[in-house]
């Protein structure tokens, strides 16, 4: 699950932008116990892409782009 600023970091919005589209309807969450919302990476991605690396010309992408907020540590 995805917090507000891990959903934003991974399509490469702000935290606003997600919180609005939650606002609307557009991604489900819920508010866990500590007050943070949880997004499932699957309904944020059904409105917002993922961030992806270019791949040489002619050819798809080759690797989903995370934000380093999304990193684990020492990479």
């Amino acid at each position: 699950m995805h917090t507000l600023a891990t959903a934003a970091a991974a399509v490469g919005r702000n935290k606003n932008a997600i919180l609005r589209a939650i606002n609307a309807g557009r991604i489900p969450a819920i508010q866990a116990e500590n007050g943070e919302m949880q997004i499932d990476p699957e309904d944020l991605h059904r409105i917002y892409p993922p961030l992806r690396k270019a791949g040489a010309a002619g050819e798809p992408p080759r690797e989903v782009y995370q934000s380093p907020l999304l990193m684990p540590a020492g990479k």
